[in-house]
């Protein structure tokens, strides 16, 4: 019984639709037009909100879209900016090297000896003063073993171990090290050898620097000297061309046989950071 009424109520439904729809249709227009007009106010707080809705979401939706292309120009002003930044630290290298260059070819041209520019393209040990370094010239550019290394500070060493495109360079720090040397205001002679270099600290990685890294014996007595004279090459010797600057003198004390004195030489030639160098080929006609 329940199905047959619930069938008959759907019909009787359907059958009042049918004609609320016919009455409307038929009504006259004064009557048609309050009935549309009931249904508009009715509706019109929905279509309201509805609009609002759809304003709201345009404007998010909007607001997203300008958030997503700040950020993609975020990104690229970043990477332009890390660009322009690259760029600018290359081109401070390039000038600092290239003033570097100006500096050198100065010094070669105004050099009385004929010179040979080269690069340090290696170091000898992890120390903070290195005791040997490697040129990228050697026989094959006419370097031979024995010739003095200079910069435009001051001596460096002297080649050993040349191949045909490489030397190394026994820096006057080294023990091994020794070079025939007076001094410019007296005229004092003496021999001067490299004292090495002192560990300080605990760490083999804190080697910072020689102690008294160059010394020179052998001085008279009867010779003046004292802290701050200029010390020279004196050209004894098939080595070290004569007036080569050498350092000056840091400190002065006699020998412990009270024959000779002993001065600390400080070099004037940076020996830890030095990137070119010139080979000492021969004298200038």
């Amino acid at each position: 019984m329940s199905g047959i009424w619930g069938l008959r109520e759907k019909r009787l439904i359907i059958w009042g639709l049918v004609l609320a729809v016919v009455v409307l249709l038929n009504l006259p227009a004064p009557a048609a037009w309050r009935v549309s007009a009931e249904c508009r106010d009715s509706i019109g707080p929905f279509q309201n909100v509805f609009s609002l809705l759809v304003v709201r979401t345009g404007q998010w939706v909007s607001r997203i879209g300008r958030t997503q292309r700040i950020l993609e120009e975020k990104q690229q002003l970043e990477v332009r900016i890390a660009t322009l930044e690259h760029r600018l630290r290359r081109l401070e290298r390039f000038e600092i090297e290239n003033e570097t260059l100006r500096r050198q070819l100065g010094f070669s041209i105004l050099s009385p000896h004929k010179l040979l520019l080269c690069e340090v393209i290696s170091r000898g040990d992890l120390s903070g003063w290195w005791e040997t370094v490697r040129l990228n010239k050697g026989l094959a550019d006419g370097v031979a073993s024995g010739m003095a290394v200079i910069n435009d500070e001051g001596l460096v060493g002297r080649t050993i171990g040349v191949t045909a495109r490489t030397c190394d360079v026994l820096l006057i720090t080294d023990p091994n090290c020794k070079v025939a040397c007076e001094t410019a205001n007296s005229g004092a002679f003496g021999i001067m050898r490299g004292m090495g270099a002192r560990l300080i600290g605990r760490a083999a990685m804190e080697l910072l620097s020689p102690a008294n890294p160059v010394e020179l014996n052998y001085i008279s007595t009867t010779h003046a000297i004292q802290e701050g004279d200029v010390v020279l090459t004196s050209g004894l010797g098939s080595v070290f061309p004569a007036g080569l600057p050498v350092g000056r003198v840091g400190g002065v004390r006699m020998h412990s046989s009270g024959l000779y004195r002993q001065a600390d030489v400080v070099p004037s030639a940076s020996l830890v950071s030095f990137r070119y160098a010139f080979v000492v080929m021969e004298q200038k006609q």
